[in-house]
């Protein structure tokens, strides 16, 4: 029996996306019966990933909500709008798309499509959760990357970076990490 050919364009490879995020209890059973693109997935990864994040607690309050950010063109902004209304843990997610990049003041995670050089060193040491899915970020300030690698989509995390902007992020998450980059004790 020959082997079988997959059609260019099926959503084999999105099924087995959601079956690997599923296996790793990255998305509920209802989430992955909604999800059609692969940025409707990274959006949801986002989403859960910032249930294993905390801010410092001057940050995490309630009134205004948790801030998701996006600066410039990209296709998971559209799928971050579905967050909006959702909780994470006594904070409820607001998505905000930002003109100029020195706007990111209340931003408590910063989704950029594209590297941007010029943001390095001002978000060095603020407290935001910069996360990306371009190849190169987590050497331009990304602290999150997310990638899609045979057909799922997978994470790394610079947990130095993350640190020194005052975040926390869970053992648990960086469990299900395909790679965190950590230099110092």
């Amino acid at each position: 029996m020959a082997p079988s050919k997959r059609l260019s364009g099926s959503p084999a490879p999105w099924r087995r996306v959601a079956g690997c995020a599923l296996a790793l209890g990255l998305l509920s059973t209802q989430a992955v019966a909604q999800m059609a693109s692969p940025e409707s997935l990274k959006a949801e990864v986002i989403y859960r990933v910032l249930m294993f994040v905390t801010w410092p607690p001057e940050r995490e309050v309630p009134e205004r909500g948790l801030q998701i950010c996006t600066l410039g063109e990209g296709r998971v902004e559209g799928a971050l709008q579905a967050l909006v209304g959702r909780p994470i843990r006594q904070l409820t997610v607001a998505v905000r798309r930002l003109a100029r990049a020195d706007q990111y003041a209340g931003c408590h995670l910063l989704y950029l499509p594209t590297p941007q050089p010029a943001l390095r060193a001002a978000l060095a040491d603020a407290s935001v959760l910069v996360v990306s899915d371009a190849a190169t970020m987590l050497d331009q300030g990304a602290m999150i990357n997310l990638q899609v690698e045979d057909g799922r989509i997978v994470f790394d995390v610079e947990l130095d970076a993350a640190r020194r902007a005052g975040l926390v992020i869970s053992t648990k998450l960086l469990r299900l990490a395909r790679f965190v980059r950590h230099q110092t004790p």
